[in-house]
């Protein structure tokens, strides 16, 4: 029986990565900007004898199509895309400047890849702030409301929830939102 297959975006040093691999998926590739993190990435990947394909650049400049070389039949088939984008443009403890941030857009690569790979599950894991982050009319929730858009422009359904870590035996409190889309 195969597992069923994942794509990490904004993998970091491999927090989700862990997570999503113990729940029985194969993450085909992980992709980061941060040199150090993907060192450590390429680490655990040699460590635990896996196959994923650690891919260290800007998410801005990959071509989402790019990913058909792991499997023939990628689009439609990948079973889940799932990444934590740069949360500071949305933390409440930040300056949040929402899209303003050099960093804030790259909350909607994760829909470019969508509409590319069209994913069964979008995972997608963001600060608490991103519910109340202003949009470019600075309507508060203005940038959640714009994300949940576009994936519903590209045929999502999306579903999502704040969760405290510490309610999951992470001894902190950090309250994260959750987003689960489907087509």
């Amino acid at each position: 029986m195969t597992r069923p297959t994942a794509i990490s975006l904004f993998s970091g040093a491999g927090g989700m990565d862990i997570g999503i691999r113990k729940a029985g998926f194969n993450v085909l590739y992980s992709l980061e900007l941060a040199p150090f993190c993907c060192l450590t990435l390429r680490s655990a990947v040699e460590r635990d004898k896996n196959d994923t394909t650690v891919i260290e650049g800007d998410m801005r400049g990959i071509d989402p199509t790019m990913f058909c070389g792991k499997s023939e039949k990628i689009r439609g088939e990948l079973d889940l895309l799932f990444g934590g984008p740069p949360c500071q443009p949305f933390s409440l403890a930040g300056k949040q400047n929402g899209l303003e941030d050099d960093r804030g857009p790259l909350l909607l690569e994760i829909v470019r890849f969508a509409k590319s790979l069209m994913p069964k599950v979008i995972l997608l894991e963001q600060v608490k702030g991103l519910l109340s982050a202003r949009g470019r009319n600075g309507e508060k929730g203005g940038v959640f409301h714009q994300f949940l858009s576009v994936l519903a422009q590209i045929g999502y359904e999306s579903k999502w929830k704040v969760c405290c870590a510490a309610e999951y035996g992470v001894p902190q409190m950090r309250e994260r939102v959750f987003v689960v889309a489907m087509p």
